[in-house]
């Protein structure tokens, strides 16, 4: 999956997100609850999706107990109705912290059930264009260009990204070495990140894809390649994300989406124009490279030709 898997959670990030207390605080009062109050307080820490999407009436059912226990139970936790705790959950899985990938996509399975697909299919569209947008309306065109401008004056370009943000890197890298040899890869493969950036120095960049919550491995480079004197551009979903904190220039990319998997549609786009503006200041005539490499995959047959086949 992507930077929200376990494995890359940053160990000191403290998550303070109305959800969390609602979990944290059923944890503590577990042991002190009456059994019927500790049914529903079990209920809804196993089945979040259940809170966020069904009604009190049908939560009750499931759990196997009356509906009034879990209004109980929300007033013990400090909200005035049963309503006002569902709506933290809803607002969890809608906005809530990438971690609780098990809760969204609990989610999505069964409200999923309730749509048809012209309503899925608008739920789509409207993410993506509205992602698309903010990008557009957030990065001003000279600060974008003067981000670019990095990757032309750096002797090498490093592409960071890790865990499904690797998919985005290597993008970057099949993009980008079509045009320039400069570009370099940071895959990581067998846990080694320090050999491919021992060299890295002020006379570099690097382009460090990533989001909430970020892998360690990534800022740990963000931060060595700063330390070193290299210019990070950093494109993430946030300007607290700790990626964004450690760059040079920060392009936002938000990634809202009605699956259980943050979007990369952004991602993509903003990847595409860096490489797209890095080649329009290019002083070196790309049209020679692109086409000997053009010509060596063709050698090496690398693409389908039916009259072969």
């Amino acid at each position: 999956m992507n930077d929200g898997l376990p494995e890359e959670n940053m160990s000191s990030t403290v998550d303070h997100t109305p959800y969390s207390h609602v979990s944290l605080k059923l944890k503590e009062l577990h042991p002190q609850l009456p059994r019927v109050l500790k049914v529903a307080a079990s209920y809804m820490l196993e089945h979040p999706g259940d809170v966020a999407t069904l009604s009190m009436r049908k939560v009750a059912d499931n759990a196997g107990i009356s509906l009034p226990n879990f209004s109980r139970l929300a007033k013990m936790l400090g909200y005035a109705s049963y309503g006002e705790l569902r709506d933290v959950y809803r607002e969890q899985v809608q906005h809530g912290d990438m971690r609780e990938y098990h809760l969204r996509a609990e989610t999505l399975q069964k409200s999923g059930r309730q749509k048809d697909a012209d309503a899925k299919w608008e739920d789509f569209r409207a993410a993506t264009h509205n992602n698309i947008t903010a990008i557009f309306d957030g990065i001003s065109p000279d600060y974008f260009a003067e981000a670019a401008q990095v990757l032309n004056a750096a002797d090498r370009v490093y592409l960071v990204g890790m865990q499904a943000s690797s998919c985005l890197s290597a993008y970057a890298y099949y993009l980008g070495i079509m045009v320039s040899g400069k570009f370099r890869l940071v895959r990581g493969d067998g846990g080694i990140l320090a050999d491919p950036v021992a060299e890295i120095s002020e006379k570099d960049a690097m382009i460090v894809v990533s989001q909430r919550p970020c892998a360690r491995s990534s800022v740990d480079l963000a931060i060595l390649a700063r330390e070193r004197g290299a210019k990070v551009i950093a494109i993430t979903d946030s300007p607290a994300a700790p990626i964004a904190i450690n760059s040079d220039f920060s392009l936002l990319s938000p990634n809202d989406s009605p699956l259980f998997f943050e979007s990369y549609v952004g991602a993509t786009i903003l990847i595409e124009a860096l490489i797209g503006f890095f080649v329009t200041r290019q002083t070196k005539n790309i049209a020679d490279r692109v086409s000997q490499i053009e010509d060596t995959r063709k050698r090496l047959n690398e693409y389908w030709d039916q009259s072969k086949d």
